[in-house]
């Protein structure tokens, strides 16, 4: 196992072939805290403050804009979102991942895999792996 930043593990998932993003990621990126509220058809995104004292809904960002953004890999919803495009990389929606106390990691499988195939101290770097391998 390599042991990574958090940074060099978002930079992976964002250059995978499987990588958009999604609404409810939260990513780092122009000034601060930003979250994805909403996508447009032309492919812009809106984003909204992460931060409680100052609530600005629906700002529009096209990719370039925000072309160095990173996700949070930190945040909950932003796992989740991974979650998701892993299972749409692999057109497996049985995927999972799980914390194994046998293995002391964590480990993403579904049906087209299984064992420790995507096996890591994080949940996130088991999915960035996961994306990495997708077939999408």
């Amino acid at each position: 196992m390599v042991d990574v930043t958090t940074q060099d593990l978002a930079r992976r998932a964002v250059s995978c072939k499987g990588w958009k993003w999604l609404p409810g990621m939260r990513l780092r990126s122009i000034r601060a805290y930003l979250r994805v509220v909403g996508l447009n058809g032309d492919g812009a995104l809106r984003l909204s403050w992460d931060d409680p004292g100052r609530p600005v809904e629906g700002d529009t960002y096209t990719v370039e804009h925000i072309g160095g953004a990173l996700p949070d890999l930190t945040d909950p919803a932003t796992v989740g979102c991974l979650l998701f495009l892993v299972r749409e990389a692999w057109n497996d929606h049985t995927i999972a991942a799980r914390f194994s106390d046998e293995h002391g990691l964590w480990i993403v499988d579904g049906n087209r895999f299984s064992g420790c195939a995507f096996c890591y101290d994080t949940e996130a770097a088991a999915l960035v792996a996961a994306l990495e391998n997708g077939n999408g």
